[in-house]
């Protein structure tokens, strides 16, 4: 790619990505993804502080892309209920984090702590935003009894499962079948 002016922080961004899919986080250095941008290192320390920032940068994507991923808008369109938006979420996260835990998160450990406090960071602001799409899911979907939301505050069910699923798919059990039932059973038959 050549020199300061023909490089981009996106595109070294691009490379890195890359680079820690197929090889893991552990295989960025600076050298590394200079070599792959084909420019000098200097160059990439015109564009990121340092490795744990090129770091930080690469796994912000990667829970990027793992919310557009989730197709939240369509999922949430084509599930009619919010307790179907959670069935969708919760396969989507699943098969994320799935990902996450065989081609990322072996290397986690091996980063230094601020990359690594980073990384929570930036899960932590993904699960966030997710958070409140399950909140609004419940907040509007019409068919939840007009009784139940008399009684129910369905923002506080909203954080409710989104904390429930979370917790099932970090725990193997994305399914999560027994919530699933009971907000179907207090939700939709009252």
């Amino acid at each position: 790619m050549g020199s300061k002016a023909s490089i981009t922080k996106a595109q070294i961004v691009d490379v890195a990505y890359e680079r820690a899919r197929e090889n893991g986080l552990g295989s960025l250095t600076v050298r590394a993804v200079a070599d792959a941008c084909g420019v000098a290192t200097g160059t990439i320390y015109n564009h990121v502080v340092d490795i744990a920032a090129l770091r930080t940068e690469v796994l912000q994507r990667f829970w990027s892309r793992a919310v557009a991923g989730a197709k939240l808008d369509e999922c949430a369109r084509d599930a009619g209920t919010a307790l179907e938006f959670c069935r969708r979420l919760s396969e989507a996260l699943e098969q994320t984090l799935r990902g996450f835990r065989d081609n990322w998160l072996r290397d986690l450990g091996g980063l230094d702590a601020r990359t690594r406090m980073r990384a929570a960071e930036a899960e932590r602001a993904c699960f966030e935003d997710l958070r409140g799409h399950v909140r609004h899911a419940f907040e509007l979907d019409p068919k939840i009894s007009e009784d139940v939301r008399r009684n129910v505050d369905m923002g506080a069910v909203g954080d409710y499962a989104w904390a429930s699923l979370l917790e099932g798919v970090k725990c193997g059990d994305g399914s999560c079948e027994t919530l699933f039932s009971l907000l179907e059973l207090a939700l939709y038959r009252a």
